[in-house]
């Protein structure tokens, strides 16, 4: 085989090795055939598995696998092995995880009695099969190139496709981002990761000045009962977010949470789960469930319930977070600057209110919570968002000393140096819906279901912000569109979202709600991924569930 070599367009000198599953055949073919070649930057083997471990995975391919984290739970994951970044798409079968595998490689190994299995699908015009036995004859591919073939006829691999959508990257491209919250501080970081330098658009005095602007904030899963779209993707932004927070010490205080259930009723519920492993079965170093004597412990408060007990996560300060991002990916960052976009002669451009061009580049992500489609020259009900006010009210810093944890369940409790606070309201609008009274009253109630019993505390002002909620509570990640795309569309019928044209080089990242530090990075993630045709970010199931044209279809069908 040919040595690996920089494909045109892409952020990294990059070869994905696609196995069909993890058997022992192609684990052996790929260590003695394909890692020894010539070293890229980056080298991606992306593995379809079932029940097959890391470790297992990584030992079999002679590889020594870092820190594998969550990757027992289904997803996507990423397990660093010294050079070698080691995908694994996580599935209950490795045909589930074959469905959910989107990345077209440039080199696919398999067995040669599974040339017709549904992997086919994923080839492009340039991936190059390669069996593990000789093939005598292959139906529907060209006559072997050496000792690997290609499809007669195949879909355009990513690189190509990216040339027509706008995507790929090289180094040295910017990327125009509008937002500097959390959204667009993580897209610009994972950008970075990739190789790409991001231009910085914030309306706001400093980055992080809008509802990203909390002193302290909760990071922690949140445990659902079935594997729903939305356990996934906290799953994922967790698993990413705790990975990435090591880097960022000064923004993260690891001190774990402890999630009450809100009734005997639904501890007994999570009791169950737990000891069957529904809806997955949870690593200890994610959640365990703990009765109330060793809840309580854990708190440093007496609690009315048991509950879970995430033992990784804890409290970032979510300002500070933002800038640190920003500049570890060396971001240029212009504030106090409302802009819009519009796309000239093949750039995007960041337009001021008096009509001054402040930036441009090839691509753009727009990361303006609210205001994203308004930067676009869009109706805010085309992506479903709507706005949510919210108070947190601010305790004396002296208030709870013996708070050992974050806890949270029917509200939150937080404490760290010079911060205490309790929360929070959920308030229809984009301005206060209750009084100041009524407010503090709502969030100190949290004590009464949390522990029974109100604590002598003081309330002495709010946090308030406004959170982007979309109308299914599933964040916006994906390609974006403007006005011009829309122009002249008709359909019979309802329409998929998948079908609505996009806009060159357009991406959307926004509508976190109240998670944005529990979902971002793996919305952020799968962006930059996309952006720059990098390897898969999330499953492609959970992918398409954040389109951000999922709303149109009943709007352009009605």
């Amino acid at each position: 085989m040919r040595k690996c070599a920089r494909p045109k367009g892409r952020a990294d000198a990059m070869t994905v090795h696609l196995l069909t599953s993890a058997k022992k055949p192609l684990l052996d073919f790929v260590r003695q055939r394909l890692l020894p070649l010539e070293p890229c930057e980056v080298r991606t083997v992306l593995v379809p598995v079932a029940q097959e471990t890391a470790e297992d995975v990584a030992q079999a391919l002679g590889l020594v696998p870092g820190d594998s984290g969550f990757a027992s739970m289904p997803g996507l994951h990423v397990v660093p092995c010294g050079g070698t970044r080691l995908v694994l798409v996580r599935a209950e079968t490795a045909a589930a995880a074959l469905r959910e595998t989107t990345t077209v490689p440039d080199v696919l190994v398999s067995m040669p009695e599974d040339i017709n299995g549904g992997f086919r699908r994923l080839m492009g015009a340039r991936t190059r099969l390669v069996t593990t036995a000789p093939l005598e004859r292959a139906p529907g591919f060209l006559e072997p190139d050496g000792e690997s073939w290609r499809l007669r006829s195949a879909r355009k691999a990513p690189e190509e496709q990216q040339e027509q959508q706008g995507g790929g990257s090289s180094a040295s491209e910017r990327v125009l981002i509008v937002g500097a919250g959390l959204a667009g501080a993580m897209t610009a970081w994972e950008l970075a990761q990739r190789g790409s330098r991001a231009v910085v658009v914030d309306a706001g005095p400093v980055p992080g000045s809008g509802a990203s602007a909390l002193h302290a904030g909760l990071i922690h899963p949140h445990w659902q009962a079935s594997d729903s779209p939305l356990f996934q993707l906290t799953r994922a932004g967790f698993e990413a977010m705790t990975e990435v927070l090591r880097d960022f010490p000064d923004a993260f205080i690891p001190e774990g949470v402890v999630d009450t259930a809100s009734s005997e009723e639904e501890y007994e519920k999570w009791r169950e789960a737990a000891a069957y492993g529904r809806p997955v079965h949870l690593p200890g170093d994610f959640a365990s469930l703990l009765p109330r004597e060793e809840a309580s412990e854990r708190a440093g408060l007496a609690l009315s319930r048991g509950g879970w007990l995430y033992p990784k996560a804890g409290l970032v300060h979510a300002g500070r977070f933002a800038r640190r991002m920003l500049e570890a990916a060396q971001a240029q960052v212009l504030t106090n600057m409302p802009v819009s976009l519009r796309r000239r002669e093949g750039l995007w451009e960041a337009v001021s209110a008096q009509g001054v061009v402040v930036a441009r580049a090839p691509k753009a992500v727009v990361c303006a919570a609210l205001a994203t489609p308004c930067v676009l020259g869009l109706a805010r009900g085309t992506m479903g968002l709507s706005p949510l006010y919210g108070r947190i009210s601010l305790l004396r810093e002296t208030d709870l000393p013996e708070l050992r944890c974050a806890l949270t369940g029917d509200g939150y409790v937080a404490r760290t140096e010079g911060f205490c606070a309790v929360g929070a309201t959920y308030e229809p609008g984009e301005a206060p819906d209750v009084a100041v009274q009524e407010a503090h009253e709502h969030n100190l109630s949290t004590f009464d279901k949390l522990t029974g019993r109100r604590p002598d505390v003081l309330a002495a002002g709010f946090y308030e912000g406004v959170r982007a909620v979309p109308a299914d509570r599933m964040p916006l990640a994906g390609r974006g569109w403007t006005v011009a795309e829309l122009e002249g569309l008709a359909f019979r019928g309802v329409p998929e979202a998948r079908s609505i044209p996009r806009a060159p080089g357009l991406w959307i990242c926004a509508g976190f709600g109240s998670r944005g530090l529990t979902w971002g990075l793996a919305c952020a993630r799968h962006v930059a991924a996309d952006v720059t045709g990098d390897v898969q970010a999330l499953p492609g199931s959970l992918a398409a569930k954040l389109d951000p044209a999922r709303f149109l279809p009943k709007l352009l069908a009605g």
